[in-house]
């Protein structure tokens, strides 16, 4: 049964199941062989800020889940980052995910709209801030675009790769005609 799609802050005891949940998405989704140690470097940082050093300048971020401890059914994690040409922070995905068990509901809604909610939280005292996303993917990529559009963020761009991953559906219409 699928929970309701209410998101909360992850806590330490929701780390196996977000690692399944990755692993998940990488499966779907990934375009290069995924780095363990590097994941679990951000994951520790999200999940536990109380042990970065003051004067540590390393990346932040939060992640938000759906579901309860140990049946995790969606996932989204964003990093504080910054364009290389510019030192104005903006808030970056590194992951928006549902289990695809989970997918006939409102889970990829609630999660965009948390992040949302979370920029409009910090743009109360830093009007320039924003979040950026985006669709690196190889397969269903149209309908996770068309998604992001109903969730209204404004599409500014757009990723492409040399060559095409071996499991790659094209977009029909768009940016790459076979």
């Amino acid at each position: 049964m699928t929970s309701p799609s209410i998101v909360r802050p992850a806590g330490p005891a929701d780390e196996p199941e977000i690692w399944r949940l990755f692993n998940l998405m990488h499966e779907e989704n990934g375009l290069f062989k995924m780095s363990v140690p590097k994941v679990q470097y951000y994951l520790d940082r999200v999940l536990y800020p109380e042990k970065i050093a003051g004067m540590d300048a390393g990346p932040r971020g939060f992640i938000g889940v759906i579901g309860a401890a140990g049946a995790l059914e969606g996932v989204i994690m964003l990093v504080l980052g910054a364009a290389w040409y510019s030192d104005e922070i903006s808030l970056d995905d590194a992951v928006n995910f549902v289990d695809p068990a989970h997918r006939e509901s409102n889970h990829a809604k609630a999660l965009i709209a948390y992040a949302k909610h979370m920029v409009d939280e910090v743009r109360v005292g830093h009007p320039t801030f924003r979040m950026i996303v985006g669709v690196l993917s190889t397969k269903r990529t149209a309908a996770k675009i068309r998604l992001y559009e109903r969730m209204q963020l404004a599409p500014i761009g757009a990723f492409f790769a040399y060559p095409p991953p071996a499991d790659f559906e094209p977009l029909k219409g768009t940016f790459f005609r076979q």
